[in-house]
């Protein structure tokens, strides 16, 4: 309510935090552990991670113009980037595409790639595969990390306003105990029915989404309980997982709080 920042200054130090969060929680290789190796690699990601984002936050940050380069905002440095800001953001998009490897696996940091690839090498590609002009890694990195098209374009913007105070909120509820009750309340409903514990899945996710208004606060506090419970009666694990998914995708749409997902829509 009470904003110290500007937005992409503060989108800036969000994302900050969640990547040092990441790069804290999944290590390089998992079969190595936390070695020494590891340890002192990760302290160098996190240290680029720092200096990276910061770079946006002072660069675009208002209260700080003491320290803009060239004593022109970031923003209005559109198009006549210096030759420090092409090598901050192309580190800022290494960092971004390794955190999403850590916590997601590869199959998202790879069709980036893929993507990154086909717009520098637009000019050398067959007519089937839809050649174009090209982009140079300059522009490439311009539009992905410095300005509001890319990093920080609509997926944090939304996560930073709704999501992540949709997923505090469902943790508050499940530490208060808000959860186990509907989840007890549901489970009384369903005690003798076929398929019980699906029928509570769907029907907690839904009152826990009318509250919470989000997939991922729904899923974190009531799959925590549900999914168990199903594979516990004989459901397949993935078959648990995938009920629990699609009923917290659908309780993030109840109102009266309609998730992110309705915002957008």
């Amino acid at each position: 309510n009470f904003n110290l920042f500007d937005y992409q200054p503060n989108l800036a130090l969000f994302g900050m935090m969640g990547l040092v969060l990441v790069i804290l929680n999944h290590p390089l290789i998992k079969r190595w552990g936390q070695t020494r190796v590891v340890r002192s690699f990760d302290l160098l990601l996190i240290a680029a991670t720092v200096v990276s984002f910061g770079f946006v936050f002072v660069q675009s940050e208002p209260k700080l113009a003491r320290f803009w380069v060239d004593g022109v905002v970031l923003g209005d440095r559109a198009g006549n980037e210096t030759t420090l800001d092409f090598v901050i953001a192309l580190i800022g998009l290494l960092l971004v595409l390794e955190t999403t490897r850590r916590a997601i696996g590869w199959t998202l940091p790879i069709l980036c790639i893929v993507f990154i690839l086909y717009a520098m090498l637009g000019p050398t590609l067959p007519d089937w595969l839809f050649p174009h002009a090209g982009f140079s890694w300059e522009r490439i990195v311009q539009k992905s990390f410095l300005q509001d098209s890319g990093v920080f374009g609509i997926a944090l913007r939304v996560m930073f306003l709704y999501v992540f105070l949709f997923v505090l909120f469902g943790t508050l509820l499940e530490q208060t105990g808000a959860t186990q009750y509907v989840i007890n309340v549901t489970r009384r409903l369903f005690r003798n029915s076929v398929g019980g514990p699906a029928k509570v899945a769907v029907l907690s996710s839904g009152l826990m989404g009318s509250l919470s208004g989000s997939a991922v606060a729904n899923t974190a506090t009531t799959g925590t309980f549900t999914i168990p419970l199903m594979k516990s009666s004989g459901f397949k694990p993935v078959t648990a997982a995938g009920v629990e998914a699609a009923a917290s995708s659908g309780g993030a749409l109840m109102p009266p709080i309609m998730g992110a997902g309705a915002y957008m829509m």
